[in-house]
């Protein structure tokens, strides 16, 4: 229980506008998910001011994105980018995490660190995250070329469905994952040889 109710805080903190996205659509369209996700933004944004919490460059990106596409569907006159705007916004959130993935504290290891975990600040520790932040990438590179290959295989509506469930599936697994197998995965990439060596412990001054 402890670890699905953590699964849910993440899955809400970072990646909020995007459900409300989804919710809306299955139930009411996608004119008002796009008018309900802007709505989300802006209350989540003032609640999280009204609290003082931080700001993660995970959710100031996935909102930037719902809100710039977003915009631009409500001011046309029909939703001429619902055809490829999930393969580009996938594309360019990969991006984002590619970039995320160089400097000092990676994306992903922000966004544990913002939800209370205590990490060391190790060489391993670092390039770990740093790999998992590319992992994500990989992932967005896939699924917006899987969104462009459906585009030009099946009907419009039937595209869209399908992208439906396969992002909502996709990104829960990858949610899920990240929650519960980081330890595991950690490990795993030690194994593999994936990671530097450890810090080096301090030497003692000899007499």
């Amino acid at each position: 229980m402890t670890r699905l109710a953590a699964l849910v805080r993440f899955a809400f903190a970072e990646f909020g506008p995007l459900i409300a996205f989804w919710t809306l659509a299955l139930t009411l369209g996608v004119k008002p998910a796009i008018a309900g996700s802007i709505l989300f933004i802006l209350a989540d944004a003032a609640w999280r001011r009204w609290k003082g919490m931080a700001f993660t460059r995970l959710y100031l990106l996935v909102s930037a994105l719902t809100l710039v596409f977003g915009g631009i569907d409500l001011l046309s006159t029909s939703p001429f980018m619902l055809k490829y705007e999930a393969a580009v916004t996938n594309i360019a959130t990969g991006v984002a995490f590619v970039v995320g993935a160089m400097g000092e504290k990676p994306i992903v290891q922000e966004v544990a660190e913002q939800r209370g975990e205590s990490l060391p600040a190790t060489v391993q520790i670092r390039a770990f995250f740093r790999l998992f932040t590319l992992l994500w990438a990989a992932y967005f590179f896939l699924k917006a070329a899987f969104y462009v290959w459906i585009v030009f295989e099946l009907p419009m509506l039937e595209a869209m469905a399908l992208r439906s469930i396969v992002g909502s599936i996709s990104l829960g697994l990858m949610i899920l994952i990240s929650v519960t197998q980081g330890r595991r995965l950690f490990f795993l990439c030690r194994r593999l040889g994936l990671l530097p060596k450890p810090d080096a412990p301090p030497s003692g001054n000899s007499t």
